[in-house]
């Protein structure tokens, strides 16, 4: 892994192309003036406290750790944009295709007790007015997926499908605590020539993970005592996808779609995952490669994405 995967491109003179409309912060898609690619562009975040959040390395990062696990990912930069920190996701959408979130997915397929969740307006089912994100469920996108090929850049087994690579992304959010797996988060390609497969679009927006948002002084404290950190790990859910009360574990979510997956899927990812090398992430993130992470936030993050990679060892192997 190269120094310039961490280093931070100055983004100011790049043109604005398109206004992001989905989504929970303001964002723009801009022009590379180098070779016209077009980069979906995040300012980082600075709340009431003052102090800036670390939605631009998380996002990297994590990126990274993808990238390590053999997931498809949007090719992520580091940036600052008119004075401000950010980040830039390279756009998963290849020329010849149409996007279609999850949300489509979902009802292209015709599930019947999917009700969309769209950003500041919760789909209810009349019949189950207590569970929320009513039919945003593994089997249901199992479905959805079922005749949807794997991304082009995947570079597994050829005998992986759409909804096998998909679980790929439920393993990685595990590792990196990322919460926000809702239907919009992922997305399907489909190319206006019939001749050819949909596809299962890369991974993207892995901004909110590895506690970006936390204060250096939470960091401190989770790090001072082992089951502080463990405790905060287990309040990892999968809360966009279907629950009622309390929902699964990011660990628990992405092994219970291990049980969905193909036989060859299965198997390829419960090999990545007790094979996986974390050193080539977590030894730049610890030498402070990227100078905006605090030593509380580097260390941090990287201990919870070995304590994560673990959890999910365990999980897989039957250890309690």
């Amino acid at each position: 892994m190269s120094v310039s995967e961490w280093e931070r491109v100055d983004a100011s003179a790049w043109i604005v192309r398109q206004v992001e409309p989905v989504g929970s912060t303001p964002t723009n898609w801009v022009e590379d003036p180098v070779d016209s690619s077009r980069w979906l562009h995040k300012d980082t975040f600075i709340p009431a406290n003052g102090v800036e959040q670390g939605e631009d390395w998380a996002e990297v990062v994590s990126t990274q750790v993808g990238a390590l696990l053999g997931a498809p990912c949007a090719k992520t930069r580091l940036c600052t944009r008119n004075g401000r920190r950010g980040s830039l996701s390279l756009s998963v959408l290849p020329e010849g295709h149409s996007l279609w979130e999850g949300h489509v997915a979902l009802t292209r397929a015709g599930i019947q007790d999917y009700f969309p969740h769209i950003e500041g307006n919760a789909g209810v089912d009349p019949s189950r007015p207590l569970v929320k994100r009513p039919g945003h469920t593994l089997p249901n996108i199992l479905i959805a997926l079922s005749e949807t090929s794997a991304p082009s850049t995947f570079s597994g087994p050829t005998t992986l499908d759409g909804f096998d690579v998909f679980v790929g992304y439920l393993i990685l959010d595990a590792l990196v605590a990322n919460r926000d797996r809702h239907e919009q988060n992922w997305a399907v390609l489909t190319p206006q020539l019939i001749s050819q497969p949909e596809q299962l679009a890369p991974s993207y927006d892995h901004a909110g993970s590895l506690g970006y948002n936390l204060t250096d002084e939470r960091r401190m404290r989770c790090l001072d005592e082992p089951l502080s950190l463990h405790a905060w790990a287990l309040n990892g859910t999968a809360h966009r996808f279907e629950h009622r009360d309390r929902p699964r574990t990011l660990v628990d979510h992405a092994t219970h779609g291990l049980s969905l997956c193909s036989h060859d899927g299965g198997a390829w990812w419960m090999s990545r995952i007790m094979e996986l090398d974390l050193r080539p992430v977590l030894e730049p993130v610890r030498q402070l490669e990227i100078p905006e992470m605090s030593v509380a936030a580097a260390t941090f993050a990287c201990e919870l994405l070995e304590l994560n990679l673990r959890r999910l060892q365990d999980a897989i192997s039957g250890s309690p």
